[in-house]
């Protein structure tokens, strides 16, 4: 048929052509411009994601377990305060190290606790005897040639009358005293004296019962036991005042030392407690006698104190040192500290986090419970009236803290690597989902569907479990002590020392101008002049070693060395302590091993195991009561053939890369020869692990899983208003019963989820805010924000975390405008 349009005829097909391709171009036409905005967010948010992957690729950390079709991922803040991540140690045993009360739970009585300080105390005054041979002739008499009786009520608490009761010996001292420290100062020492001289003849006869109620213990009330003097900045006046203090006139009342430039006086009944108590003695007889005035240590009770040690936004080096400080460990204590090296006597089987609230098993050797608790959880004593510190209770940063509790005696001390594993459970703030999941959902819609796919990846995250990456702390702070390893690999110290000097970023301004201050040290020499090279380099680090930071250890000990061996980078090198020197080759190791993960899952997938895998068949170290992180020794494996994979014998879980050294054996399809690829790319070969240059230094190689499956998985969703407020309690706010301020929109159980949603936003319509607990258990050396990463699909570099909001869009920052 034949149709008129305006003055042209076609046919009816034209036409129809005609319209349907007009209509589609339009229709085209208009969703790119509706689209162009959101084109536009989408393609700057891949680039800043792109961005920050980058910063974990650099160290091989380039692939996930799961597809991304099982669930999208979410975005969220991790460790926006240090009590967001709270980790339990577990034990060999499967104990979990938790911290539930501050109390003595060994239940000593009275008469235990009195017994102990009677042997204290009457140590003390064997002591000062021991100066005075004939008590009684050595003996000074008060004023009135009277004698205290030690049922006088009014000798047990002196007061002015008897401190007035100054004997001629004491009036004799301060006279011999003014000259050197002026009148004010004698009148104070020789009062201190007299009070505790009057308190001490009158418990001669009752030394057990009231001295104990008098004598204050160590670390306490120091200020009494003792009277400093002001500052004298004269050595031969100082000299002066200890040779005084040593006359026969002193000797029976008073020692002294000296702090600042400061001299103490101390009653003679407290020389035990004082700082540096027999340090610089040489008196062979005084030294017996000070082994034999300790305290003896009960026979059948084990020599190893264990307890569960609490801390908050500290690392367990400090604690250590600390702990060591604070409970006086004497150098013979020290030295049955296990293999902790540095522990400084506390025995403990892993480092933990700084920024986390942690607890972990530790022990003391010949430390009494009581010794360590009034030491360690004192501040809690003294603010019984007060909001408790710590515990995560506070919006507002936080200091460094440490308490103690759950004690037992046993015999053997705890070593590095004791440990079954770590109990985690973490706070991530503010979930969000991508826009175009919640655009135009109404409040409870949205909460329902982000309820939803957490749970989706959480049982995602229970089934395939995750690559068993080497986080980026592995790595340093500035994510190339891998390339130093390289460099020493290769035998280039200086390219090693370089890297380690060189200026980084997002340092603060002092730190970057004394970096450049060494980059820039030959700027005005003459290289061809190798004295002026060396003169040149010798006075730079004179001046940057007084510049550096307190922690930069290794850029201190490159300077000081080269301050007097200019040009020797080696020598240098080596000046660095072993275990650091060690830091650097084993990041190569994990860099390597990285790729090479990440090229298994790529290659064969995280599902399932193949012909010419590895998989570990023996470990003495886990039959043996270890944990199987103790390097190479006892561990054998197997190449898988195709029979294993018809038999269904080995999981994926079963798996196992090396960590490259000189003596492993690698998998024998094309992961094993992706090493060496890596390798060559790096200008190394295995050969250049056998002849490292340092002979302090091996690398021997060992064995990594390649899956690992997380135990124990739960997770609690909460809605919240505070973007800083607490969503769960941590040890110590449950041993203070603080209270938590948010809503649990459902719990990790079987329920009605939409219905358990639905209730909770009702009851609590004005927080927004979602967060997610998430607790789980990992086996040593594998790393939580490794897992996180997984779970969340999002990268896990401190620079992707900084760009986060704790409120709104969690993600807004990562949109480029």
């Amino acid at each position: 048929s034949k149709k008129n349009v305006g003055s042209t005829t076609t046919s009816s097909i034209d036409y129809l052509k005609f319209t349907c391709e007009y209509c589609i171009k339009g229709f085209i036409g208009f969703v790119l411009t509706v689209s162009t905005k959101l084109h536009s967010f989408i393609h700057s948010f891949i680039q800043n994601m792109q961005q920050f992957d980058s910063v974990e690729s650099a160290v091989g950390i380039l692939s996930y377990a799961s597809s991304v079709t099982v669930h999208p991922g979410f975005a969220a803040v991790l460790k926006a305060r240090y009590s967001d991540f709270l980790v339990h140690e577990v034990g060999l045993d499967g104990t979990v190290a938790r911290l539930e009360s501050l109390e003595n739970n060994l239940g000593l009585d009275q008469e235990t606790l009195k017994s102990t300080h009677e042997d204290e105390v009457g140590s003390i005054i064997n002591s000062c005897e021991e100066h005075v041979p004939d008590p009684i002739a050595k003996r000074p008499k008060l004023a009135d040639n009277t004698t205290s009786n030690p049922n006088d009520t009014a000798a047990d608490e002196p007061n002015d009358s008897s401190v007035v009761c100054v004997t001629s010996s004491m009036e004799e001292m301060e006279s011999k005293l003014i000259p050197l420290v002026g009148e004010l100062a004698a009148k104070g020492a020789i009062g201190m004296l007299t009070k505790w001289e009057n308190i001490r003849k009158s418990r001669q006869d009752d030394i057990n019962e009231a001295m104990i109620s008098v004598l204050p213990p160590k670390g306490t009330d120091d200020e009494s036991k003792c009277y400093v003097f002001p500052l004298i900045e004269d050595k031969q006046v100082r000299k002066s005042i200890h040779e005084l203090i040593k006359s026969d006139l002193f000797k029976s009342f008073a020692v002294a030392d000296t702090i600042d430039r400061c001299v103490r006086i101390w009653h003679i009944l407290f020389e035990t407690q004082m700082p540096n108590y027999g340090k610089f003695i040489r008196d062979e007889k005084y030294m017996n006698r000070s082994k034999e005035t300790k305290m003896q240590w009960p026979g059948n009770r084990p020599n190893y104190l264990r307890f569960v040690l609490y801390k908050e936004n500290v690392d367990t080096a400090t604690v250590a040192k600390d702990i060591a400080k604070l409970v006086r460990l004497s150098p013979k204590d020290k030295k049955h500290k296990g293999s902790n090296g540095g522990g400084g006597g506390l025995g403990y089987a892993g480092m933990k986090d700084k920024r986390a609230c942690t607890t972990q098993f530790c022990t003391l050797y010949r430390k009494t419970a009581e010794e360590v608790r009034m030491v360690l959880n004192r501040e809690d004593e003294r603010n019984e009236n007060s909001r408790p510190q710590g515990g995560g209770n506070s919006k507002h940063g936080g200091s460094a803290i440490m308490r103690v509790g759950h004690f037992s005696y046993v015999d053997k001390d705890i070593r590095l690597g004791q440990l079954k594993g770590n109990r985690f459970d973490i706070v991530l703030r503010n979930v969000c989902l991508p826009e175009s999941t919640c655009q135009n959902l109404s409040r409870e819609q949205r909460l329902s569907t982000i309820t939803a796919t957490l749970r989706k990846a959480s049982d995602c995250f229970k089934q395939t479990g995750f690559i068993n990456y080497f986080g980026m702390q592995r790595f340093g702070k500035f994510h190339d002590t891998h390339l130093v390893g390289i460099a020493i690999l290769k035998g280039d110290y200086e390219k090693a020392c370089e890297i380690i000097m060189r200026v980084k970023d997002c340092e603060m301004e002092r730190t970057v101008a004394t970096r450049e201050k060494w980059a820039n040290r030959f700027s005005d020499v003459d290289m061809n002049d190798e004295q002026s090279v060396k003169d040149a380099e010798m006075k730079c680090a004179k001046v940057v070693a007084r510049q550096l930071g307190r922690f930069m250890n290794c850029e201190t000990s490159i300077v000081s060395s080269l301050s007097r061996n200019p040009r020797d980078y080696k020598r240098a090198f080596g000046s660095i302590s072993k275990n650091m020197r060690s830091m650097f080759l084993h990041a190569y190791q994990s860099y390597v091993w990285n790729r090479a993960a990440s090229h298994r899952i790529d290659d064969g997938g995280s599902k399932a195991v193949r012909v010419g895998d590895l998989v570990l068949i023996e470990d003495k170290g886990i039959s043996e009561g270890g944990n199987g992180t103790s390097g190479l020794k006892g561990k054998a494996v197997k190449q898988i053939t195709q029979e294993d994979v018809e038999s269904g014998n080995y999981q994926i879980t079963d798996v196992v890369l090396p960590m490259i050294g000189t003596r492993i054996d690698f998998p024998t399809d094309n992961t094993g020869s992706f090493y060496q690829k890596v390798l060559a790319e790096d200008k190394l070969t295995i050969k250049d692990f056998e002849n490292i240059g340092d002979r302090e230094l091996a690398v021997g190689g060992d064995y990594r899983k390649l899956i690992c499956k997380p135990l124990d998985v739960d997770i609690e969703i909460k809605l919240y208003k505070d973007p800083l407020q607490p969503l769960f309690k941590t040890d110590l706010m449950n041993v203070h019963n603080a209270s938590l301020d948010c809503v649990d929109i459902a719990p990790d159980t079987e329920t009605d989820t939409d219905t358990d949603t639905d209730t909770a936003v009702k009851s609590d319509s004005e927080s927004n805010l979602v967060g997610l607990v998430i607790g789980f258990t990992l086996p040593p050396s594998a790393y939580a924000t490794i897992a996180l990463r997984e779970l969340m699909r999002r990268p896990t570099s401190s620079q992707y975390q900084s760009e986060l909001n704790l409120e709104g869009d969690c993600e807004s920052n990562m949109i480029q405008s």
